[in-house]
């Protein structure tokens, strides 16, 4: 490594946590979207409010706000929610009530998951947490453009690293999630 290339290492390790974020949010829209279809309303509201932090977190990292990997969920959304407050008190104030609501009744959930998604889609931007297709292409596509910069840089250190490739030759890890999620659709 050059030190012509330092700027792009850090482009890398940026990449790479939003990488990991968008892989969050995909897991937690399949976690709500299960949740939900399986009446188990308090996962559901978890759910929601892990979405929320976490695309707090991205909107703020692909914004060049440097956020500390927090372990804890509470710890890690009060640190979200605070740099948002340093950014956007606005819109820090709105995440912080939809945040800290209690649960609500079985009757009122899903006008709550609906309040916070629409303010993930709309004051933050992120129009594509609403569809699960749509998560799972923003990572794939993600981890494709991580995994090639990383492999020109010589920072992958084997052929399979960040998600190995397949076994069969013709098709790829990414073609793979392609067609998993044509399957999905046409069911």
């Amino acid at each position: 490594m050059t030190v012509h290339s330092l700027p792009l290492k850090g482009w890398v390790r940026t990449k790479r946590r939003v990488n990991a974020i968008e892989l969050d949010v995909m897991a937690l829209r399949y976690d709500l979207d299960g949740a939900l279809d399986a009446g188990q309303y308090g996962l559901a509201w978890w759910a929601g409010q892990a979405m929320l932090t976490a695309a707090v977190e991205l909107s703020l990292v692909e914004s060049g706000v440097e956020l500390r990997g927090q372990e804890d969920p509470v710890e890690r959304a009060c640190a979200a929610l605070d740099a948002l407050h340093r950014v956007n008190p606005v819109l820090a104030e709105a995440a912080w009530e939809l945040w800290l609501r209690p649960q609500p009744s079985e009757g009122d959930i899903q006008r709550a998951l609906d309040e916070i998604l629409a303010l993930i889609e709309q004051r933050l931007g992120l129009h594509w947490v609403l569809s699960r297709q749509q998560v799972v292409m923003r990572w794939a596509a993600s981890t494709s453009v991580l995994r090639a910069v990383a492999k020109q840089l010589g920072m992958a250190g084997a052929e399979d690293w960040y998600l190995g490739g397949s076994d069969s030759p013709d098709l790829d890890w990414y073609s793979e999630i392609v067609a998993t999620l044509e399957q999905e659709r046409r069911r």
